[in-house]
C-alpha cells in the first residue's frame, strides 16, 4: 500500500494551556520540567532552577511552534515533489503527545525524528513512544508503520545550515571564524556517561562539529555540552559551556561564536544556556560573544529533511 502519512516526533516544550495533570495548576513550565524529571520530589530544587530559566524568557517555549513550522515546510516540499502526505506532529514531553497523534494517523506512515543525533533518551525514546501509541490501539485499527527517515547528523544540508548560522552570528560581532582569535564553540545537550557507552551520540556530535568547523575554515574550535543537571551523582559529558568558553579564552581568543549543533530550534535551553549564561561568562572574561540561531527553518535544512523522508517512502 502507498504511504499516506508523515508522523513528525520530537521532545516538545511548554505552550500556553493547562495540561490538567495537577489541580490547582502550578503553571505550564512547572508541569513540563517536573515531567521531564519524573515528578520526583528529590529533584525539586533542580526543577525549580530550570523553571526559572523558562520564567526568565516568558514562561513558555517556541519549540512546538518552530517544530510545527518545520513539519509544515517539509510537507509542502514533499508535495511539490509529488508526495502528498498528511503531516502530523507529536511530542514526548508536552501536548499533543506522540501516542495521541499516532491514534490520529489513518494510513500507512513513516516517522521523521526531530533529533539530529541518536541516543536512548532522544531518538530511541521517541520511536518507543510511537510503538507504545500503536500498542494502545485495537489491532484492527492500527495504521501500518512503514519506516523511519534515516538520521542526518552528517548530511550536507544540515552542516551547511549550521555553518550559515555561525557566519551570521560571527558577522554580528565582526569576528572572523578563519582566524585563531575567534573561538568556535559547537554545543549539544549533555548526556549521562552511561548513555555514551550505549549510543553513537557523542561520536555523531563530534563528527557534526568537525564538519561544520571544516566548512567554516575554523582553526580554533571545540565541542561544549549544556543543560546538565546540577544535582546528579552520575557524570555527564563535558566540558560544560562555561568551562569551554574559559578554555577557548585561554588560547588567546578575543571572541567566541557559539553554535547549537544539537538543537533544531531556538528553544529555552538554547536561548538561556547560550544566549544568557554563555554571554555572561564571556563578559566576565572580557571577550566578545555571539550565540548563533539554531537551524530553525533554514531552507537547506528543510530540503534535507524532505530528502530523508522521500528516501523512506
Amino acid at each position: 500500500m502507498a504511504i499516506t502519512d508523515l508522523l513528525v516526533v520530537g521532545f516538545g516544550g511548554p505552550t500556553p494551556g493547562c495540561c490538567k495533570r495537577v489541580t490547582p495548576c502550578p503553571g505550564e513550565a512547572q508541569c513540563f520540567v517536573s515531567g521531564i524529571f519524573g515528578h520526583n520530589p528529590a529533584r525539586q530544587a533542580r526543577v525549580d532552577e530550570v523553571v526559572q530559566h523558562y520564567k526568565h524568557l516568558g514562561g513558555f517555549s517556541r519549540f512546538n511552534e518552530i517544530t510545527q513550522a518545520q513539519a509544515d515546510a517539509v510537507g509542502q516540499e514533499l508535495a511539490r515533489r509529488g508526495h502528498k502526505l498528511r503531516v502530523t506532529v507529536g511530542y514526548d514531553h508536552w501536548q499533543p503527545h506522540i501516542a495521541d497523534k499516532v491514534a490520529e494517523v489513518k494510513g500507512d506512515f513513516v516517522v521523521l525524528v526531530m533529533s539530529p543525533h541518536q541516543s536512548s533518551v532522544s531518538w530511541d525514546g521517541y520511536l518507543r513512544r510511537v510503538g507504545e501509541g500503536l500498542e494502545k490501539l485495537p489491532e484492527q485499527a492500527r495504521p501500518r508503520w512503514a519506516g523511519v527517515a534515516e538520521p542526518w547528523w552528517n548530511k550536507p544540508g544540515f552542516i551547511h545550515a549550521l555553518a550559515d548560522r555561525a557566519q551570521q552570528a560571527a558577522a554580528a560581532i565582526q569576528a572572523d571564524l578563519r582566524q585563531g582569535s575567534t573561538g568556535l564553540l559547537l554545543s549539544a545537550h549533555a548526556v549521562p556517561m552511561p548513555v555514551v557507552k550505549t549510543a553513537p551520540y557523542v561520536k555523531q556530535i563530534e563528527e557534526t562539529a568537525r564538519l561544520v568547523a571544516e566548512r567554516l575554515g575554523s582553526v580554533n574550535w571545540m565541542v561544549g555540552y549544556q543543560s546538565a543537571p546540577t544535582d546528579s551523582n552520575i557524570p555527564w559529558t563535558t566540558p560544560y559551556i562555561e568551562a569551554a568558553i574559559e578554555q577557548l579564552q585561554q588560547t588567546g581568543v578575543t571572541s567566541v561564536v557559539a553554535v547549537p549543533i544539537g538543537f533544531l530550534c531556538d528553544n529555552v535551553e538554547v536561548l538561556y544556556d547560550l544566549g544568557i549564561e554563555g554571554k555572561h561568562k564571556a563578559d566576565e572574561l572580557g571577550i566578545s560573544f555571539a550565540a548563533a540561531n539554531a537551524v530553525n527553518t533554514h531552507p537547506e535544512f528543510l530540503n534535507l529533511l524532505a530528502d530523508q523522508v522521500e528516501a523512506a517512502l
